[in-house]
């Protein structure tokens, strides 16, 4: 991409999750939903806390944080679920725990700055933007492990 095609800001959510919350597009969520009660296939990795069902569609709902392999299912008081956007065409839609309501950020050109660690196997990296510190989740991975699932 030329430095013409880069916009000088992105529309982008910071989404509240147990740790660092998450920095993406908002245009990756589809929706925020009110938490609900997953069917339970009975099989699948730990990750996967089961089914639910938005818009006529079953979605897998999962823990990030277990996928990643930084913690346990956290489920606080303002926990909420939101629909993730897929780019790879395997499935369309996927839901993520989440510890509440998104907040609107623009990011621009020069934010985020990377902040250095270790990353988990669904983190893409680390970053400082507008005094907050986030993690860019790799939602590629996270959509690889999701596209395996079968109800």
């Amino acid at each position: 991409m030329s430095e013409a095609q880069i916009p000088e800001s992105l529309p982008s959510l910071l989404i509240p999750m147990n740790g660092r919350p998450w920095l993406i597009p908002n245009i990756v969520v589809a929706e925020v939903i009110p938490l609900r009660q997953p069917d339970r296939p009975g099989h699948g990795p730990e990750w996967l806390l089961g089914w639910i069902n938005w818009r006529e569609q079953d979605l897998p709902l999962i823990s990030y944080e277990k996928l990643n392999e930084s913690g346990q299912v956290a489920i606080g008081p303002d926990a909420r679920i939101a629909v993730i956007n897929t780019v790879s065409g395997v499935s369309r839609f996927y839901a993520v725990v989440v510890q509440g309501i998104p907040r609107l950020l623009r990011v621009d050109k020069g934010d985020p700055v990377e902040e250095p660690g270790d990353t988990g196997p669904a983190e893409a990296m680390y970053v400082q933007v507008g005094g907050d510190l986030a993690v860019i989740p790799d939602l590629d991975a996270v959509e690889g492990a999701v596209a395996g699932l079968s109800r």
